[in-house]
């Protein structure tokens, strides 16, 4: 298979780095329209930060399952597990005709686990030194899918909201004859075999193992403050941009386009310099400072062009984290954890999603816009210096 690509002129991180734009495109043609297709629904702020913490409690039960599985089985067949899954939800998404179904949908699209074997892959068929840099082209393979998918979803909105869903139906189906076509499966050492494990017990077990490794105990926590200060993002961004500026699914969606782009610049064509001249550990103690500052100042200034730098610094400080992380971890684990230990990461990520989006809405209604991002600001805060502690071991190991 791989010879047959490379006939075609098909590298495998070509092939997985568009499977992953193609499949965030459709997710990104239906996360800025939630907070107007749940509104139908007479769902409120609390409402839709259901609909978003829903997705994160699946992905926190899935993901290191799936990403084990994929260790044990063969990433192939879990991201084509993954991509029908996410068929799955969008059709249900579709046909949604009350906040229920709504609901329904996020949590089935939450059983899939399409990014951490993504990375997984990446880690499979790229040695140490060009990893960050092989990580960084799938962080801007989200950033693109989040330029594409929010502008045909703010485009075909105006037909009605299930024909965005239909056409990530189709955007999935591609993805999945694509992923069947072209994508080999990688040749990896197999240094033991793997026991795939389940339920409760199994991730518990799996974290406890992660957080005694070195250094990854403390990395994961960083990774767990920063999502859980970002996950209030996809819930306060629309009511922030509705209640300040008044804007329409359309003008919403160009915020999401515009925070892909600068995921773009960042883990597309940045990462890879800064990651040479300043080494993933600094760059995991910079990307809550960066976010800590767009985050405290986004509520204080009502204000259209501040709006859009506070949103450019939490894209470029997230951008950070999101690719110096797994880059970080996949290089201090064997290659036959890469999929169980980075599913594990994706885990945490998905819970420290949970609390943010359920407690927002409510805050938000209760205490106003400015009382969640001070307390986010501080937690970046802790988050920055766990990040010097990292920073500081891995100095002194060298």
């Amino acid at each position: 298979m791989e010879k047959e690509n490379r006939r075609k002129g098909l590298s495998p991180i070509f092939v997985i780095v568009l499977t992953v734009f193609i499949d965030v495109t459709g997710f990104g043609i239906i996360i800025p329209l939630l907070p107007f297709y749940a509104t139908e629904f007479q769902a409120g702020p609390a409402a839709l930060g259901v609909l978003i913490a829903s997705f994160a409690i699946m992905q926190f039960f899935f993901s290191p399952i799936l990403g084990k599985a994929s260790d044990k089985m063969g990433r192939k067949p879990i991201l084509l597990l993954s991509l029908l899954i996410s068929f799955v939800s969008f059709t249900i998404f579709s046909f949604a005709n009350s906040y229920v179904m709504l609901l329904f949908s996020r949590i089935i699209a939450g059983l899939a686990t399409e990014r951490a074997v993504a990375q997984a892959y990446i880690a499979d068929v790229t040695d140490q030194k060009s990893r960050t840099k092989e990580m960084g082209k799938i962080g801007a393979a989200f950033g693109a899918g989040f330029i594409i998918g929010p502008a045909l979803g703010g485009s075909l909105s105006i037909y009605g909201f299930s024909v965005p869903g239909y056409a990530a139906m189709i955007l999935t189906v591609i993805n999945i004859l694509f992923v069947i076509s072209f994508l080999p499966e990688p040749q990896r050492l197999k240094e033991k075999t793997i026991e795939i494990t389940s339920g409760i017990s199994g991730y518990l077990r799996g974290l406890d193992n992660s957080l005694r490794k070195p250094l990854l105990g403390p990395t994961l926590l960083i990774l767990f403050i920063v999502t859980l200060a970002f996950s209030t993002i996809p819930v306060i961004v629309p009511l922030l941009g509705i209640d300040f500026f008044n804007f329409n699914s359309l003008e919403l969606s160009y915020v999401f386009i515009y925070i892909g782009l600068i995921q773009i610049v960042m883990q597309g064509f940045l990462i890879n310099s800064l990651s040479k001249r300043l080494g993933e550990e600094k760059l995991i103690a910079l990307g809550p400072i960066l976010m800590a500052a767009g985050i405290i100042l986004m509520p204080i200034f009502q204000n259209l062009a501040v709006f859009y730098f506070t949103n450019a610094l939490l894209a470029a400080g997230f951008g950070l984290i999101n690719t110096s992380i797994p880059a970080f971890l996949s290089k201090r684990i064997s290659l036959n954890e890469q999929g169980s230990i980075l599913g594990i990461a994706g885990s945490v990520a998905s819970i420290a999603n949970i609390p943010g989006p359920l407690i927002i809405g409510f805050v938000y209604d209760f205490a106003g816009s400015f009382v969640p991002f001070f307390i986010s600001a501080v937690m970046l805060a802790v988050a920055f210096l766990i990040g010097c502690r990292v920073y500081s071991a891995c100095k002194f190991q060298k």
